[in-house]
C-alpha cells in the first residue's frame, strides 16, 4: 500500500460553479460523502487530491511534485473555468434541457484519465445505468488498489498495469464479453499504442474518436464517451438506442437522423447534451424515460430510494 504524503493545500473560488452536483454526480461513495470528494489526478505515481464542496483542496503524493501543476489539473477536472453559457442559451428554452440548465446551471463534468473513461464507456455497452455502473464498482472493489492518507485509506481505480498482471480479476466482474476489450485498453496504453493524453487533446475530436476506435471492441459511442469525460472535448455524440428513441419522439424526427439533428441543434456541445439528458431523467430505461417527459418530469427527482446519476454514491 502507498502512504501519501500531503504535498500542497489550497482553495479554489468556487461561486461559478456547484461543486456538491459537480462532485456527486455520477460517483461512488469512495470517491464523495456528500461534502469531500476524491479525485485522482495521477492513477500510477499515485497522485490524488481531495476537495470539499468549499473548493479547499489537498493534493497528495509519495513523491515531491510540482504543486502548481497539480492544482491546475484539480482545477481542469472540475471544470473550474469552463465556459457553459453558450450550451445554457442554446438549452434555454428547450424541451429537454430547458429545465435542467435552469437548475443545474453550476453543474460541470467531473474529468477522468483516458484509460478509466474508456473503461467507464466500456461498461455501458448494452448495459442498463444500473448495470454500468455496478460492474464498473466491482472492478474497483475487486483490485482494491489503496493509499493511505493522513492515516485514512482511500480506494483507488486499478492502473492498466494491474489489469494485465492480474487481469483473471476481471472475470469476477460481471464485464461478460466486455472482459477482452477492457484488457485490450489496458495493453494499448501500457505499450504506448494511444498517443498521450496531452497529444490528443490538440487532436480533432474526429481524430481522436478514430484512434480509439482502432481498438477492437471501442465503438463510436465508447469512443466519445471517452472525450466528453477524459478530454472535455463536447464536440461528438454519444448515440445509443435510447437517446435515438427520445430525440426522435421529442422533436419528431426521423430515428435515422437524429445525430445529424442533435449535431445541428446543439453545435459544439452535442455531447454535452447527450450527457446532460441522461442526468435530466435520472438515467431511466427508456420506456419510463418517454412516460416521464410525458408528465412533463424534466428534472432530476430527489427521492431517497431512486438510484440516479446525482445520489448513485449514495448506494454503491
Amino acid at each position: 500500500m502507498y502512504r501519501l504524503k500531503k504535498i500542497c493545500s489550497g482553495s479554489f473560488d468556487v461561486s461559478n460553479i456547484d461543486l456538491e452536483t459537480t462532485l456527486s454526480v455520477y460517483n461512488f461513495s469512495f470517491w464523495f460523502n456528500g461534502s469531500e470528494g476524491i479525485i485522482v489526478l495521477d492513477e500510477e505515481k499515485p497522485v490524488v487530491a481531495v476537495i470539499d464542496t468549499r473548493g479547499l483542496y489537498e493534493i497528495y503524493s509519495d513523491k515531491d511534485i510540482d504543486c502548481e501543476e497539480y492544482s491546475d489539473l484539480l482545477s481542469w477536472s472540475i471544470g473550474l473555468d469552463e465556459d457553459y453559457s453558450e450550451f445554457h442559451n442554446l438549452a434555454r428554452n428547450d424541451p429537454l434541457l430547458g429545465s435542467f440548465v435552469e437548475h443545474y446551471s453550476g453543474w460541470r463534468v467531473r474529468s477522468t484519465s483516458l484509460w478509466w473513461g474508456l473503461v467507464i464507456g466500456v461498461c455501458q455497452q448494452n448495459n442498463s445505468f444500473i448495470e454500468g455502473w455496478r460492474t464498473l464498482y466491482k472492478i474497483v472493489n475487486v483490485y482494491n488498489r489503496r493509499v493511505l492518507m493522513d492515516g485514512r485509506e482511500v480506494l483507488l481505480p486499478p492502473t492498466p498495469r494491474n489489469v494485465i498482471s492480474r487481469s483473471e480479476l476481471l472475470r469476477r466482474t460481471g464485464l461478460a464479453y466486455r472482459y477482452e476489450t477492457v484488457i485490450r485498453i489496458a495493453q494499448f496504453i501500457v505499450q504506448k499504442r494511444i498517443p498521450s493524453e496531452e497529444y490528443l487533446l490538440d487532436l480533432s475530436s474526429s481524430d481522436v474518436e478514430e484512434i480509439l476506435k482502432g481498438i477492437k471492441g471501442i465503438g463510436p459511442y465508447t469512443a466519445r464517451l471517452a472525450l466528453i469525460l477524459a478530454l472535455r472535448k463536447y464536440d461528438q455524440p454519444p448515440v445509443d438506442r435510447w437517446l435515438k428513441k427520445i430525440v426522435s419522439k421529442v422533436y419528431g424526427v426521423d430515428e435515422k437522423r437524429v445525430e445529424s439533428f442533435w449535431r445541428e441543434k446543439w453545435r459544439d456541445w452535442s455531447g454535452l447534451a447527450s450527457l446532460a439528458l441522461t442526468i435530466t431523467l435520472d438515467a431511466e430505461p427508456l420506456r419510463k424515460a418517454l412516460a416521464r417527459i410525458e408528465r412533463g418530469e424534466l428534472t432530476p427527482i430527489h427521492e431517497p430510494d431512486k438510484l440516479s446519476p446525482l445520489n448513485m454514491w449514495r448506494y454503491f
